[in-house]
């Protein structure tokens, strides 16, 4: 394989990725615990701390000098020499001076001056934040994460980059409040994947003054979604998501190591993105990088292009490039296939088929020729068994339908949406403020560099993939169990799951040896008993019955399992199966974590929560399908009224509520940082539409951003109209496959801070005494009339006041004539509350009073 010009890179490979070492490890003084010491707010007089010289002492001293550019230069020298400073001075190497540039751009430029203590953390309880202000607990033991680096093995990069990432992910690029949210790693591993790119543009020919770099994104894109809408099975599903696992991992191996052009600075559903030198897209390399991902699956149909940012000076196109990348990427996925993409592979496989048999087109995959009779092309019946072997590798984590589904044989697809848009382009990022002094009215609004929008995407994956997963891992974990039969003689073939009965109860069971492993929900022990088969074989259905003599327990690793299956983690979308009876909790969990991580910005970072309710055998590509409708859900900004504002008993949150109609949000959003103790000044804020005293003087936290008024939660007052884009939340019973065209998100969707309120009201119902009659007419009566009258009516209040009093829903009384607390209230029918709570807990989850 030849690239052309860009062998260059590859002969260049070691020195290279050799500078990329040295450029991840150019701060790596702050992985220190003296480090800390040396910048709190209590540090001892006279510390003797140098954060550089102290720490390049682990580097080996066999290391060889980098020479490159007709330059040589020691690792050393990198790591303690490349900061800002260096930039301008032209006795200096460029290597060293383009390591400073890189440092400039991407870190956070110096919004706190160094002689700025207001901010500084004390030695011993320095915190870590989250990119929207949530911090955890005191940062400890740096310097023996740092010690533990494999410093001997720094020409390895593909496996001393890891540990360094992992390592520095728990150290901050600057300790003091509120720039302290990011890491070292997103500091230092911009910093790497831009000095990358800078060197591998001035190999390849552009060498400017280090002032004048700039750079550009690659990006190889892939309608994952549509690929994960094409699975009949979860086995066809689990394939293509490997595909995509590879595909990527192939494009990183060829574009960070073995053509050193940049680093992978993020991935979603729309693709890879990398750093790249400020060069067109060169030919040679987009084949190559169509031929390996064609390689590992055709079907993915890459699209590949270059993204250069908009602006005049690399600070201004790094902070909307990302955005902008992924807008593209949108547009070009939007046409499945085009010039660019379209392979001649299909056509040849259609043109050499064997004249002497009869094909169909594969239903997986929609491309590829398969036999008449048989269930999918060879190419997919390989992916699925890939699958299926991976499984049995691993059988604690569920690859089976039915395992997942519920007593009543349902399960939930889980949707999950951040809406992150306009935190990519960094628009919200400047809502959030790094300087905060009403005294001298000065709010400054924090910079969208590279680091930071890497940690708020950041951020947002982790929610997903240790927050989330985490959930879904608490589940109670279920039990297999293997079924001996008399008929050993004639059992079904292996690796075919095999559906039936047992005693009347449907089962699926997969043979292992001469007994019959389950791979359905059991809730409890099979019995001895008639047990009816099907599967198919051949392209032909077989059917068999035998006699169960006993169950008995599994092979250890196939005893138990995790009833949940995550299909989709990124940093903007969630999508995982659960058992139906289930979801609802899952899904308030998931909120009250929300509220915990997001909750000083809940008003601007909105998340969708979505269920797919559907029967076990329900075919998959309807349910992917209603999934990737919700996904297309716009959460947008509306206008709410504020009806209060007030502390909380300890001070450590405002209760804000807001109406709109007979809707209620209730927020509690957190004022102080992690210690307890300090006001938290720069994180929540609220877009003001109108003062309800007509002017922002006496608001002693506000600024203007593009031209809106922003002010402090604390500052908030009863009357003012501000401007919010709430959460949301939907469900869909999929109860056949039309259905999911049903899906009408302006009549669907309700606030995802009403879950609770729909959770609490069926446990209410279930105290209040009433019965599944008395319910079903309440429901009736009010449903009728509503539509008969329409809910603005003036008759209708009245007869909704009338009906849940006469029920006992409705300004109940005790015994003794006391009030007590409402069932249900006329505003919870009158917003659609009580309806949504009757169909999902009586008609979808099946439950009783």
């Amino acid at each position: 394989m030849s690239l052309g010009k860009l062998e260059i890179l590859n002969k260049q490979q070691k020195e290279l990725l050799l500078a990329e070492v040295a450029a991840w490890l150019h701060d790596m003084g702050k992985c220190a615990d003296e480090h800390i010491i040396n910048q709190a707010s209590d540090r001892p007089q006279n510390y003797p701390y140098k954060y550089k010289t102290a720490q390049t002492h682990r580097l080996p001293t066999t290391l060889n000098d980098i020479n490159l550019l007709r330059e040589t230069i020691s690792v050393k020298d990198l790591i303690e020499k490349g900061m800002p400073r260096v930039i301008s001075d032209t006795n200096q190497p460029w290597l060293l001076r383009v390591l400073g540039k890189c440092h400039a751009v991407s870190h956070v430029e110096k919004e706190l001056s160094d002689s700025d203590n207001a901010t500084k953390q004390p030695k011993d309880d320095t915190r870590l934040s989250t990119a929207y202000g949530i911090e955890g607990n005191a940062v400890k033991g740096l310097t023996a994460l740092l010690d533990a680096l494999p410093f001997n093995n720094l020409t390895e990069r593909a496996s001393f980059v890891p540990k360094v990432e992992e390592a520095f992910d728990r150290a901050l690029g600057d300790t003091r409040r509120p720039v302290n949210e990011v890491t070292l790693a997103d500091w230092s591993g911009i910093v790497a994947a831009l000095y990358k790119s800078a060197l591998a543009g001035a190999l390849l020919g552009i060498q400017p003054d280090p002032d004048a770099l700039h750079w550009r994104l690659l990006r190889v894109n892939f309608d994952v979604l549509g690929l994960y809408a094409k699975a009949v099975k979860i086995a066809d599903l689990l394939g293509y998501q490997r595909a995509v696992e590879e595909a990527c991992q192939r494009v990183k191996q060829l574009v960070e190591e073995e053509y050193p052009l940049g680093n992978e600075v993020y991935r979603d559903t729309t693709g890879i993105y990398f750093t790249f030198p400020d060069l067109d897209l060169p030919d040679e390399l987009a084949q190559e990088i169509h031929r390996r991902v064609e390689e590992v699956e055709p079907e993915l149909a890459p699209r590949i292009a270059i993204t250069e940012g908009d602006g005049t000076t690399a600070t201004e196109q790094l902070k909307g490039i990302l955005a902008k990348a992924r807008s593209e990427a949108r547009q070009a996925l939007a046409q499945p296939f085009d010039n660019q993409n379209l392979s001649a592979h299909w056509q040849q496989l259609w043109a050499n088929l064997s004249s002497d048999e009869n094909w169909e087109l594969c239903p997986v995959c929609r491309l590829r020729p398969m036999r008449e009779g048989q269930e999918a092309c060879e190419t997919c019946l390989e992916r699925r068994g890939s699958r299926i072997a991976e499984w049995q590798q691993n059988p604690a984590r569920t690859i089976w339908m039915d395992e997942i589904a519920d007593a009543n044989g349902r399960v939930a697809l889980l949707v999950g949406k951040f809406g992150l848009d306009d935190w990519l382009s960094g628009d919200l990022v400047q809502t959030m403020l790094v300087r905060a002094d009403p005294d001298t009215n000065t709010f400054t609004p924090k910079n969208p560099s590279p680091a930071r929008l890497r940690r708020v995407w950041e951020t947002c994956r982790r929610f997903w993939t240790e927050t989330v997963q985490g959930i879904l891992d608490a589940l109670p974990e279920r039990t297999r169990w293997l079924l001996e039969v008399q008929e050993k003689d004639s059992l079904p073939p292996e690796d075919v799951v095999c559906d039936g009965t047992l005693n009347g109860q449907t089962i699926s069971v997969w043979r292992i040896g001469e007994a019959l492993l389950t791979v359905s929900f059991a809730p409890e022990e099979p019995k001895p008993g008639r047990l009816s088969l099907s599967w198919e074989q051949d392209g032909r259905k077989q059917t068999r019955a035998y006699q169960v003599q006993g169950a008995q327990t599994p092979p250890a690793n196939y005893l138990r399992y995790y009833p949940s299956l995550t299909l989709l983690a990124s940093p903007d979308q969630f999508l995982a199966l659960v058992p139906a009876a289930d979801a609802l909790e899952i899904a308030e969990k998931i909120r009250k974590e929300y509220i915990h991580q997001f909750g000083k910005v809940q008003n601007r970072l909105p998340l969708f929560l979505g269920l797919v309710f559907f029967p076990r055998k329900m075919p998959l590509m309807a349910v992917m399908d209603a999934a990737r409708r919700m996904l297309d859900v716009m959460l947008k900004e509306e206008q709410w009224a504020v009806e209060c504002c007030r502390p909380d008993v300890q001070g450590l949150h405002r209760d804000v509520r807001l109406s709109q109609g007979e809707h209620r949000l209730v927020w509690q959003v957190p004022v102080k940082m992690g210690d307890n103790a300090t006001e938290d000044a720069w994180y929540p804020y609220v877009f003001i539409e109108r003062f309800a005293d007509g002017t922002p003087d006496d608001r002693r936290y506000r600024f203007r951003h593009n031209g809106r008024w922003l002010v402090h939660v604390n500052d908030l007052k009863e009357g003012d109209m501000v401007h919010v884009t709430p959460s949301r939340f939907a469900y869909l019973w999929l109860d056949h496959t039309a259905r999911r065209f049903a899906f009408d998100p302006a009549r669907d969707l309700v606030l995802l801070d009403e879950l609770s309120c729909l959770m609490k009201m069926w446990e209410d119902l279930k105290q209040s005494g009433i019965t599944l009659t008395g319910l079903h007419g309440v429901q009736s009566l009010l449903a009728a009339k509503a539509s008969a009258w329409g809910k603005e009516s003036e008759e209708f209040k009245p007869l909704v006041e009338t009906t849940l009093k006469d029920a006992g829903l409705f300004q109940r009384k005790d015994k003794n004539g006391n009030p007590l607390p409402d069932v249900v209230a006329p505003q919870d029918v009158l917003s659609g509350r009580f309806s949504h709570c009757m169909e999902l807990y009586l008609h979808i989850l099946k439950q009783k009073l």
